[in-house]
Formats: structure tokens, C-alpha cells, sequence
């Protein structure tokens, strides 16, 4: 008993110089539409948040030992976060505000990235091992992961989705022109009218939907070792081919053709006026081709 009271004793008093051991972060700066934003993080998470003022704020707290990197002008303010040399425990755990129309771009390693109520000019977010959630309006966006995954509900006409062993899930009203690749993972899109839509991946299934085809646009699709659902209004206009190697083939229109020798199946047809292109192509994943329904 005398131990355990000794014990909680040193803990209250260790509890004041933990709550002194993290730095308050609070900085401000005006900035007007069409400046640009950027914050860089190695551990930790990054938050951001639009809202209606003409300037931008980075609040939060850092570890001890972390020291805030600042740059600013008219147009452009830089924060970055200072790591020691010899290494640190801690990260930081940032809140960025940001007005409309400007330009946002966030580095970080292992830190989260989590985007939302946002109408940008312009979003670029690069994690390493961390996740990318980004949700909002932005004219263009460009999102990449190594080891996380990424989740969007982004209205955007231009969307870069880019991982390496996590998975991507996107939707939100983007559309225009959309691409979309990972090695490991998987891919989801629900997209709206594309002119140029391409999505890849190795060892993962890609499924995406999109609402139309604008005219003389483009739909690229391929997979390795997954298999690859496409889904389209009825009223679609495009020349469609699909091939596979040891993969099947079921489609709403077109007839499959298979070689009197050897592996592989094909699909060739116009769907429509036949004025865009769609292809698809997969190792030894299924394809299945779905029109109607919205």
C-alpha cells in the first residue's frame, strides 16, 4: 500500500511537467484567394478546415523538442515542423484553417492527412506511411500515399489518386479527368461524367462507376491478378474492348470471343454512336461490364 501511494504521488507530480512538455502552436496570417498554403510534418497528424476569412491560421501542439519552421509573404506561407537529429518520441498534431480559393499542400511521413469542408483552388497532400482522407471542393486534386490508404468525397474536375500498398476510395462528384493507381491495394470509384478516366493496379480489384461518358472521352482500366467491374449508363457512346488472359468476361452488350488455342478471352463492340473509347484489360482477374441504372 505504502509503494502504491508513493507511486501515485510522483504521478501527480509528473502530470504538470507532462502538460509543459508539448509547445502550443497558434500563428495567423493574412491571405487572400489565390494564395498558396504549405505545411510540412513527420509524425503526428495534419487537420485542415476551410473557413470565410481572408487569412490562415496553424494551431495545435508540438512534442517537446520540435520547433516551428516559418516563412512567410504576400502570397505564400510555409509552415514546417523541425525534428531533432538525434531523433524524437513525439509529433505533432497540427489544425490548419484555410480560406476559399487558394492553394493547399501538405507533405508528411508518418502523420495522417484528413481534409474536409474545404473549396479550394488547388489540393496536394503526400503521405508516406500515413492515410489521406480529403473531402470538399477543389478545381484540381492530387493525393498520394506509400503504406496508407486514401479516402475522398471530393468535388473536383481534375483528381490524381496515387498509393502503394493501401487502398483508394473515391467519389464525392469528381469527375472530368480522374486517375487513379496502387500496387497492393484495392480500387473504388464513383465518379460523375469523365472526359479521361484511368485507374491501375497490380494485386488489387478495381470497381468504378461513373455517371457518363463525355463525348470523344476515354476510359482506361487494367489489372494484373484482380479482377475489374465497370459500371455505365445504358445510353453510353463508345467503342468498347476488353481482353483477359485466364480471366472471364460478362458484359451487357458486345458478344465474348475466345481463341480456338490458347488462353484469353476478348470483347469488341460500339456501344452507342461509338464516340469515346473504353478499355480494359486484365491478367487473371474477371471483368464485368454493367450498363443502366443511373
Amino acid at each position: 500500500m505504502r509503494n502504491t501511494l508513493r507511486f501515485t504521488a510522483a504521478l501527480v507530480l509528473l502530470l504538470p511537467l507532462a502538460a509543459q512538455a508539448a509547445t502550443r502552436v497558434d500563428e495567423r496570417h493574412p491571405l487572400a484567394a489565390g494564395g498558396r498554403v504549405e505545411v510540412s510534418n513527420i509524425a503526428g497528424k495534419v487537420t485542415v478546415r476551410g473557413w470565410d476569412r481572408n487569412e490562415v491560421a496553424l494551431t495545435g501542439s508540438m512534442a517537446d523538442g520540435l520547433r516551428l519552421q516559418q516563412d512567410k509573404s504576400t502570397n505564400r506561407v510555409r509552415w514546417e515542423v523541425i525534428y531533432p537529429r538525434n531523433g524524437n518520441n513525439g509529433g505533432a498534431t497540427l489544425e490548419l484553417r484555410v480560406p476559399r480559393s487558394v492553394e493547399v499542400q501538405l507533405g508528411t511521413v508518418s502523420a495522417d492527412i484528413d481534409v474536409a469542408e474545404v473549396d479550394l483552388r488547388r489540393l496536394q497532400a503526400n503521405a508516406v506511411s500515413g492515410d489521406v482522407s480529403a473531402a470538399g471542393r477543389t478545381a484540381e486534386a492530387s493525393l498520394s500515399t506509400v503504406s496508407g490508404d486514401i479516402r475522398a468525397q471530393v468535388q473536383s474536375q481534375r483528381m490524381a489518386l496515387r498509393a502503394v500498398s493501401g487502398s483508394i476510395q473515391a467519389g464525392g462528384g469528381m469527375g472530368g479527368e480522374v486517375s487513379a493507381e496502387t500496387v497492393s491495394g484495392s480500387i473504388r470509384l464513383d465518379t460523375a461524367q469523365v472526359q479521361r478516366l484511368a485507374a491501375e493496379a497490380v494485386s488489387g480489384n478495381l470497381t468504378v462507376a461513373a455517371s457518363g461518358l463525355a463525348p470523344g472521352g476515354k476510359v482506361t482500366l487494367q489489372t494484373v491478378s484482380g479482377s475489374i467491374a465497370l459500371r455505365l449508363p445504358a445510353k453510353v457512346s463508345a467503342q468498347l474492348a476488353v481482353k483477359t488472359f485466364s480471366g472471364d468476361i460478362q458484359s451487357d452488350a458486345g458478344q465474348v470471343e475466345r481463341p480456338r488455342y490458347g488462353p484469353g478471352r476478348s470483347l469488341d463492340t460500339r456501344l452507342g454512336g461509338g464516340d469515346g473509347d473504353i478499355s480494359i484489360n486484365a491478367h487473371s482477374g474477371n471483368v464485368r461490364v454493367s450498363l443502366g441504372g443511373r
